[in-house]
């Protein structure tokens, strides 16, 4: 009942919700209740301009009459084990149980020149040598196809028919990034009716998010710009989430996998409370108020909870990387140090000594635990 489309006559002849408001839902892109189940009250009411009671009453009344059918759990854990894509950091693999896991909006934030175009490629590649397609869209211009191809292995004719298997776009600003989204959505929804599976992509990289907004209006239309891309982004993400772990999944596979990447940005935190303690008398404790500044994600705290999970790339010398686990819901915050090479990614395997008073020192291979309310730093901390 719940992949029922809302303008079939079946749906019609329930009548619980006017005609009006179904072709609304038509030319957003909501055509099931499945669609539909990515919104919250909030965000149906501030998008088609309801109030939020009605809002709320369309909601229950759909949701009560259009069940979405309960899954067996043991069946969800069995279709979602082949639902990785792996990366050469094991550490990285094994935190989120075996890679990054697909059907989810990942975001992969830093400052410039951090590495985050490196690890898009590295991704990309990793896809390359599974047999698996994918769609990388360049807005920086970044792109390049002799550097994939180097991370997938030597420099030689071999290797190259792998490039056949992605697909790269470029937009210039957000109405190019978002014409490009539509027709992608509507490539794959035609290659679904043709019966041509093979043919779709399981990664869609967006290198970046952030610079196409840079071109944009200023203030709130460039809010709502931010929120059609996620609410596109969303519904895509949670009706393959839907799709794979229902009944349709071996029939349809949509956007199976979406990886954007965004930038970092400087802010300041005025009156902040902080605390001097003098060096040689403990007890003497001064506090000022002053300002703090600190690095947080370039598109702003709305965004931060649209994402399922956050990675940041922050620096750690000339040629060490830290990736840091930010935001899963399979893993708590860790961060991994690893270093850019020419065939791609490699973990730096960290040793902790431990020493005892009667026992040699042992070495142990511990990633560093981090806290979750630490995130929006990205390692860096900024002095005024």
């Amino acid at each position: 009942m719940s992949f029922i489309t809302f303008t079939s006559s079946h749906f019609t002849s329930l009548n619980l919700i006017d005609n009006h408001l179904l072709e609304r839902f038509e030319r957003a892109g909501i055509k099931n209740l499945i669609d539909l189940s990515a919104y919250t009250p909030l965000e149906l009411s501030f998008k088609f301009r309801l109030p939020i009671f009605d809002a709320e009453q369309i909601l229950e009344k759909l949701f009560s009459t259009l069940t979405i059918q309960s899954k067996n759990v043991y069946d969800m854990l069995i279709q979602t084990s082949s639902s990785y894509i792996p990366t050469k950091l094991p550490t990285l693999n094994r935190y989120l149980n075996g890679g990054l896991r697909r059907g989810l909006l990942i975001e992969l934030c830093g400052s410039w020149g951090s590495g985050k175009t490196q690890f898009c490629l590295h991704l990309t590649a990793q896809c390359c040598l599974l047999g698996l397609r994918s769609i990388y869209i360049d807005t920086e211009h970044t792109f390049s196809s002799i550097r994939l191809l180097n991370m997938m292995g030597n420099f030689n004719s071999e290797q190259e028919h792998l490039l056949e298997l992605v697909r790269t776009e470029t937009a210039f600003d957000s109405d190019s990034l978002m014409n490009i989204l539509i027709q992608i959505e509507n490539e794959l929804e035609d290659e679904f009716k043709n019966n041509k599976l093979d043919q779709c992509p399981i990664l869609l990289v967006i290198d970046s998010i952030a610079a196409p907004l840079r071109m944009s209006t200023m203030g709130y239309m460039r809010d709502n710009i931010l929120l059609l891309f996620t609410d596109r982004a969303k519904r895509l993400a949670t009706r393959y989430n839907l799709l794979v772990l229902g009944n349709v999944a071996k029939e349809f596979h949509l956007n199976d996998y979406l990886f954007v990447t965004n930038q970092v940005t400087t802010k300041r935190r005025s009156n902040v409370l902080t605390e001097k303690t003098d060096a040689h008398k403990t007890s003497n404790t001064s506090k000022t108020i002053g300002n703090d500044f600190y690095m947080s994600v370039a598109l702003g705290k709305a965004w931060s909870y649209s994402v399922n999970v956050r990675l940041a790339i922050s620096y750690q010398g000339d040629t060490r990387r830290q990736l840091i686990v930010g935001k899963s819901i399979e893993s708590p915050g860790y961060s991994i140090a690893f270093r850019i090479l020419t065939n791609g990614l490699e973990e730096i395997e960290e040793n902790i000594n431990i020493n005892t008073q009667r026992k040699s020192s042992k070495k142990y291979l511990v990633p560093k635990l981090i806290q979750a309310d630490e995130m929006h730093l990205i390692g860096k901390q900024l002095r005024p």
